[in-house]
Order: C-alpha cells, then structure tokens, then sequence
C-alpha cells in the first residue's frame, strides 16, 4: 500500500523533535567561518557578497522572517503533529515556497531529514484539503493529462531524436540500458537529451529511449501531490522494469528514481541500476578509456561548475542517512560519511579537471560548492508556482560565478540549465551557461582510446 503524507510525517517524527533551533541551517560554511573567499563583491541585485557564514537558505533571504527559514517550517511540523496548529492555506503558502534545496539538513549536526520533513508536510497539507496554489494546480492538471508537465503531447516526446538522427535507439528491442530523457530535456532543452544520445552512440552503448516513459514525478513529489507522484512511478517502473540499467541526464529524475521511488514504492527496491550520464563519463576517464581533444574556442576560458541540488546535495545526503542506519559507532562513522560524500562530489571535477588538462579551459571553483553549494533557485516547485523569486534565487547564484571571472559556467541538470540561463538573460551576467555533456558534444571534445564493453558498464554500480 502507498503510503500517505501524514503517515511519512509521522516515520520523521523523531527527526522533527532532534532540531533544537539553533538555526546553523540559516548559513553555508556555519562550521568553518574563516575559509577564504571571495571577500566583498556587488552581485547584480546589489547584493553584497562576503566571505564567513553566508545566508544560504534562500526562501529565509527572500522573505527574512522565521517561518520561511528551515527552523521555522520544523516548528510548524511540530504543531502540526501535536495537534496546536491545523493546515489552512496561510500554512501552505508559508511551506510552499521553499526550494528544498537542502542546504538546511547539509549544516545541521543533528542530521535531520530536513527535505524530507517538508515534503511530507506538504503532502500531508493537501490530503487535509487545503488545495495547491494554482500553478501547481495547473501543472498537476496537464501532467495527469499528457503525461509531462509542459504540456507537450506524447507523439512529440522523441521529436528531438527523431530529428537528430537517432530514431532507431527508440524501443530498441533487447538492448539491457536505457536512458531515461525526462520531461525539460524532451520539450525544452533537446540539446542535452541530444548530447547525451551522442556520447552514448560514440561510445558504442546500445541502449534505448523507451517510449513509454512519463514524466519521473519529481515535481510533485516536491510540492505534495504524492498521489500523481505514485502513479507516474508505477508507469515508469513497469516500462523499465526489463532493463537491467538506466541513465539519466537530468539531476531530479536520477534522485526521484533513484532515492524517491524505493522510499514510496511496495517492496522500496528497484529493478534495475540507476546512473546519471556525467558518472559514466567520470569513470571512463579514470579507467583511461577516454580523453579529450584540444580546442582553440575554449581554451583559456574559465569554467566554473553549479552542483545542482537533486543531483549533489540530495544524493550525499541519502549516502549520509544510510551510513547513519548502519552505523554502530557514528564518531568513527563521520570519517566514512566525509570521504563517500567527497568522492561523489569529485566525479563531476575529474571530468572538468581533465578538460583542463586536454582541452586548455582554466576550471576555477565558485565560493560555495559541493555540499555548501548555493541553488539555482529552479527546484521544489518554485521555479512553477514562483517564478520571479525563482529567478532572482539563480542571479544570486551567478553572481558568484561572475565574482571569480567565469566565461562559461556548466552543470548537469536541464532544470539548472534552464533557470541559470534564463537569470544569466534576465539580469545581464554576462556567461555562457553548459551542460557539462553538452558542452563535451557541441565542441566535439571526446577523444576515445578504448570503447566501454556492455559487461563494463553493467558492472558499474556493484
């Protein structure tokens, strides 16, 4: 049986009562105050960056007061499970605009589930009754109609592959990988889905786009509408569910498959493998299979790398709480937690790393990265239901990039892709904004020494 939000709220219970409020999770670097940085420096809004314990939350920067940092909304959990506070559409308009980004459960030292907590309360505020604010309402509406969020229609989910060439991967009969595409990078940012197809053909995959996927449920996973969620995952899993592997390009469907699924199906165990496109790329580069070719355009540009939430933040933290659930001795364990969560955060830098040392780009870090990253303001819901604070959540972002003079600032979600580049327009930054596979592909960078076989990558992940 699916489980309710109510019923997820109260498995968190504990964690809801750990927090102690002392507001660490307002800050990023709360535990090292005198790392250096990028000392002051004017962002586009007029903000004024700085180094030490940064504001990091950004629906506490954007509204300042107590219920929208992380701390506040767990009050509210709280009230909500003794019963001192009911859900009305004042409470949801208050937990509503938060990007669960994450950052909050990052710098707490209690360990708290902070993302999870909220979500649950979401999805336990609209089982109450109170309805979803109207775009999410929308979208809900679209989704449950067309299977994805944009409204495109389900004949035009492969368009892009068709155009490009690569129409024969579509249900390729008896090929074990697939790649999951999702709904931004079907109906709006092709280039990636396309970049991705290429590498894999480059590389000699023979995998396959399934023509049955729907969208991955991650949207409404987030805002609460855990019902559509679970009906969009049973779909997927029963039109993947012959694959013994699945890839992904984009950062929330490989954590809404990969960490969301298990949590909310019957049995809370896929039947395949889960890896995002970037990873496999990564591993090549260490097994010396691949490098990469010079270039005149981009050498000497700085390039800067934006984590992206679901794909960095979300996917430590879930290695984090399954060390945490085995763990015996924790103060030994907190060694093991430090060194898995820094080695999945060094597998997008080894590749710019080594496009450093082929290719002539000069990688330079922003100030707050890995697990102190800032967002880009797209997930949660809010880049649908709140877009103009969606947007200057992103600039604020960029804003770091420009501090360390990036030409081109990369990452490896569409949904980042999109809201980056759209702030970088809006608010005048100046950058050029890649998918750091897409900028691999548009500048035919990949040098093959050796072809992946089909034994090495199902391997992978054991």
């Amino acid at each position: 049986m699916s489980k309710t939000g109510m019923e997820r709220l109260k498995e968190l219970e504990k964690d809801v009562y750990k927090c102690i409020h002392c507001k660490a999770c307002r800050f990023a670097y709360s535990g090292e105050p005198d790392r250096k940085g990028i000392g002051e420096f004017t962002g586009k809004q007029g903000t004024v960056l700085y180094e030490g314990m940064v504001d990091a939350c950004p629906a506490g920067i954007e509204h300042g007061w107590e219920a929208f940092w992380n701390a506040g909304k767990i009050w509210i959990a709280r009230s909500i499970l003794s019963g001192d506070l009911e859900f009305t559409e004042e409470v949801r308009d208050v937990i509503m605009p938060c990007i669960t980004c994450g950052q909050c459960a990052a710098q707490c030292e209690n360990k708290i589930r902070t993302v999870d907590i909220i979500e649950a309360l979401r999805a336990a505020c609209k089982e109450a009754g109170v309805p979803m604010i109207e775009r999410h309402q929308l979208v809900e509406r679209l989704t449950k109609e067309l299977n994805n969020p944009y409204g495109g229609k389900a004949e035009e989910r492969f368009k892009w592959a068709k155009d490009a060439g690569l129409e024969k991967y579509i249900d390729n009969k008896g090929a074990k990988i697939g790649y999951y595409v999702g709904c931004t990078a079907s109906y709006r940012q092709i280039e990636i889905a396309i970049a991705t197809c290429k590498i894999f053909e480059d590389l000699g995959i023979d995998f396959t786009l399934i023509r049955d996927e729907v969208c991955c449920g991650s949207p409404f996973f987030r805002v609460g509408a855990v019902d559509t969620a679970q009906e969009l995952m049973n779909k997927n899993i029963e039109a993947f569910k012959g694959l013994e592997f699945a890839f992904f390009s984009c950062a929330g469907c490989y954590k809404t498959f990969t960490n969301d699924y298990p949590k909310w199906m019957e049995g809370g165990k896929l039947p395949f493998k889960t890896m995002h496109a970037f990873e496999l790329v990564s591993r090549l580069i260490t097994a010396e299979k691949i490098k990469f070719k010079p270039n005149k355009e981009l050498k000497g540009k700085v390039v800067t790398y934006h984590d992206p939430c679901h794909l960095g933040r979300h996917m430590a933290l879930e290695m984090e709480q399954e060390i945490i659930a085995e763990s015996k001795n924790l103060m030994m364990d907190s060694r093991k937690i430090r060194q898995v969560i820094n080695e999945w955060y060094e597998v997008p830098r080894i590749v710019l790393r080594q496009l450093e040392q082929d290719v002539g780009i000069k990688f330079t870090e922003m100030y707050r990265i890995k697990l102190d990253s800032f967002c880009c303001g797209a997930g949660g819901g809010v880049r649908a239901g709140y877009a103009e604070f969606s947007l200057k959540t992103s600039s604020l972002r960029l804003d770091e990039a420009n501090a360390i003079g990036a030409d081109i600032i990369t990452t490896e979600c569409p949904f980042c892709w999109r809201n980056l580049y759209d702030a970088n327009e809006q608010f005048g930054h100046g950058l050029t904004v890649y998918g750091l596979l897409e900028m691999i592909d548009t500048f035919k960078l990949l040098d093959i020494k050796e072809k992946p076989t089909l034994e090495e990558i199902l391997k992978m992940k054991e």
